[in-house]
């Protein structure tokens, strides 16, 4: 992922200028999550923090959002707007990080292309970071066609970044123990909530 880090990292002062998420739709995606108040979330690709001002309307003092991006200036635009005792940012690769805690939510927004040809290993991973009964959730606020066209178009380093079919998630959902709770594949948005099993 390291040209992914330069690639993102050229791109991070200007990136709330350049692509602007309807607020409404994230707002949305949020909301499906069902968070609790004191949930601990892992916001997997937080990029300049589009998440956070969302997911912490739902927590109180014992919630906590732990925002991982493969960018430091990623992180650094998101921490720049977003601080506090609830949010703590990691730089790296989820994948090869140690964790040592379980989450009850964990979501992928907007990133999951870019796990390139680690996306079944990314379901994989995880998974075995959620709580019994937590949620991974992968999610764009657009439809497949529409991301896979957008990173096609945006350079050598994304271009072969594609959303896998649906089917494909479901099934991969469901081998890694995780029940599809909801899934949306439309015009308007690219979704799958799945429950690890208790």
């Amino acid at each position: 992922m390291s040209s992914d880090r330069e690639y993102f990292n050229a791109r991070a002062l200007d990136w709330d200028n350049t692509v602007v998420h309807d607020e409404s739709k994230v707002a949305y995606i949020v909301d499906l999550l069902k968070v609790n108040p004191s949930d601990r979330i892992l916001d997997v690709g937080t990029g300049t923090g589009v998440l956070i001002p969302h997911l912490l309307k739902y927590l109180d003092n014992d919630g906590h959002i732990t925002a991982v991006d493969v960018s430091e200036k990623m992180l650094e635009v998101a921490e720049s707007k977003y601080s506090g005792k609830n949010i703590t940012y990691r730089l790296g690769d989820v994948l090869e990080m140690p964790m040592d805690e379980k989450f009850d939510v964990i979501i992928c927004f907007s990133v999951f292309p870019h796990f390139k040809e680690k996306k079944l290993k990314a379901i994989g991973t995880l998974s075995q970071l959620l709580k019994d009964g937590g949620k991974l959730c992968i999610a764009h606020a657009q439809s497949r066609e529409a991301i896979n066209n957008l990173h096609l178009k945006a350079g050598d380093v994304v271009k072969d970044d594609r959303l896998p079919k649906m089917d494909v998630l479901e099934k991969a959902f469901v081998d890694q123990g995780l029940i599809p709770e909801f899934v949306i594949d439309n015009e308007d948005y690219f979704i799958i909530l799945g429950k690890k099993a208790k």
